[in-house]
């Protein structure tokens, strides 16, 4: 299934963030007695929190006893795990160093009772760090005991590491998920799920929801094969196995009967943010079969009667059966999909569009670069694209690719600057971070009419932050769609999983603050800048009668108002 964002944050090295925030070590608990048995049990899992107060770091760390000492790991999930070094346990004393790639900081603490208590220092400040060791749950006795530790777990975990919760989003979540409990005996795992989902969304918060990530039950593990893009004028089909190559080009109009405008409405109950973003979400949670039965929008996960129209305006109904999804293949974003050129999970499908570089708009011609540059002699206009903030594994990394940017443009007179966001779904903000204030301050770039910023739906999290960064910092124009975020947003945080079942749900803990208003409830801020608004100066809405021509309204709307 295509993926869509995840965040300022996920694509990224968490070595990178981490040793950011925790960047010392401490010396070992005062008056701890050495070379002394030690006094409790320390082989098995335990929960760790470290309060660093711009975001706290949570993840599991696993002890077991070898045969020279101690050995331990710390997990956190989607990630392999990192081995620790120098662990010792004496008396009540722990002690234990991160990996290389954290910097080796330190911790150092001390057993009580059933929680290991100590510090690490961010910045010069002694941190809080609590181990708290994992309860192991009883085997469930059937499916409805397995749901209800699952429930447990979320409402315990995310009420400790989530922070964009308000007050009263929290008991509305509390209220959904006792009415969910209470229901469980009456709903499949379909519909569990998809109330799980609207219940996490309760967050108001565009990064803490349900995963599309397989689960142990199987569930995110099919899809309905196609690939759909909201345009300005509706949903259409852009890419289809090819079986299903009638539907190619054609408008969506609905789904299992129900008109798409109402699918949409039942799915975006599953997700927060605004409508931006609801519109780059919701053709993705339209090809889960799992999630489109627990809506009761489809009777079965097992296929569903489709509606489309064709170029003509005839309208024809498919059945289309869902498959297996490619879960070997590695993780790619929806907006990939308009490229004819992108090999993503779906394979080598029938495409609306033909597969010639030379005639497709620029904005489409490198869908699996992170970022590269152009400067087009017919448009004397230095065109760069940065769809994810993170470096590419092969090819240039992102430092040499700002160095030879920057370089470039101060020996080469350009007309104009476009710098192109509209697919930055996040990654690491610090990796572009430097680049983009870099790009708003050179004289060559930042020039009165000569700059512009293009963004979209799917320009949130790091994305939104380097836009922001531009709007604050340079002279530029925004044109394009509505970011996919709001100004002021929760991000950060990891994942939590859920026991049984496998569930993975993100949550947040940073708080970003690019607007002029004070959030009391998200200090210290993870991130900060001070704009006024970021949407668009020129507005452009991409068509499908412009997708089909190869146009680019918003190319098309910066070439109109270069000076001549």
């Amino acid at each position: 299934m295509a993926s869509a964002h995840d965040s300022c944050r996920r694509s990224f090295s968490l070595a990178a963030l981490l040793a950011v925030a925790l960047c010392a070590a401490v010396e070992p608990s005062a008056g701890a007695a050495k070379n002394e048995p030690f006094r409790g049990s320390l082989e098995g899992d335990w929960e760790t929190v470290i309060q660093s107060p711009r975001r706290p770091w949570a993840f599991v760390t696993h002890f077991q006893r070898a045969r020279t000492g101690w050995v331990g790991t710390m997990t956190f999930p989607g990630f392999p795990d990192f081995p620790l070094s120098d662990v010792r346990a004496e008396s009540t004393s722990v002690h234990f160093r991160f990996p290389p790639e954290l910097e080796s900081v330190v911790f150092d603490g001390d057993l009580q009772g059933e929680a290991i208590l100590g510090r690490v220092l961010d910045g010069d400040q002694p941190v809080p760090t609590r181990l708290t060791r994992s309860i192991e749950l009883p085997p469930p006795a059937d499916r409805i005991e397995a749901w209800r530790q699952d429930l447990d777990f979320a409402v315990t975990h995310l009420a400790e590491y989530d922070r964009s919760f308000s007050a009263e989003s929290r008991i509305e979540f509390l209220h959904a998920i006792a009415a969910l409990n209470f229901n469980l005996p009456h709903l499949d795992d379909d519909q569990i799920l998809a109330r799980l989902s609207s219940a996490v969304a309760l967050s108001g918060n565009a990064h803490t929801r349900v995963r599309l990530s397989p689960t142990r039950y199987g569930d995110f593990t099919t899809e309905f094969p196609i690939r759909i893009w909201w345009f300005e004028d509706g949903p259409r089909v852009i890419r289809a196995a090819p079986a299903l190559r009638r539907a190619v080009g054609c408008r969506v109009v609905a789904i299992e009967g129900h008109p798409v405008s109402e699918a949409r409405s039942q799915v975006v109950r599953l997700f927060a943010g605004n409508d931006a973003w609801a519109g780059y979400l919701a053709p993705i949670y339209f090809t889960s079969p799992d999630l489109m039965h627990g809506l009761g929008l489809i009777h079965s996960p097992g296929s569903a009667s489709w509606t489309f129209e064709d170029p003509g305006g005839k309208r024809f109904d498919l059945r289309i059966r869902a498959t297996r999804s490619n879960l070997e293949a590695p993780p790619a974003e929806s907006w990939q999909d308009l490229s004819p050129l992108a090999v993503t999970t779906s394979g080598h499908w029938p495409t609306a569009l033909a597969a010639e570089a030379d005639r497709l708009p620029i904005y489409l011609r490198h869908p699996e670069r992170s970022y590269w540059f152009t400067h087009p002699k017919e448009w004397d206009l230095l065109y760069i694209q940065i769809n994810r903030s993170q470096s590419d594994t092969a090819g240039q990394g992102f430092e040499a690719f700002g160095d030879s940017l920057i370089a470039f443009g101060r020996r080469t007179p350009v007309g104009g600057v476009v710098l192109d966001l509209r697919f930055n779904s996040g990654g690491n903000l610090v990796v572009a971070r430097d680049l983009v204030e870099r790009l708003a301050r050179e004289e060559w770039a930042d020039r009165p009419g000569h700059l512009f910023v293009i963004v979209g739906r799917c320009t949130i999290s790091a994305g939104l932050y380097h836009a922001a960064q531009m709007k604050q910092f340079s002279r530029a124009i925004f044109v394009g769609e509505p970011v996919g975020d709001h100004l002021d947003f929760w991000a950060e945080g990891g994942q939590i999983v859920l026991p049984n079942s496998g569930v993975a749900i993100w949550y947040s803990n940073g708080f970003h603050r690019y607007s002029r208003v004070d959030h009391p409830e998200g200090q210290p801020y993870f991130e900060q800048l001070s704009i006024p608004a970021l949407a668009p100066d020129v507005m452009t809405r991409l068509s499908w009668a412009d997708y089909l021509a190869g146009r680019d309204p918003a190319l098309e709307a910066i070439l109109s108002r270069m000076p001549r």
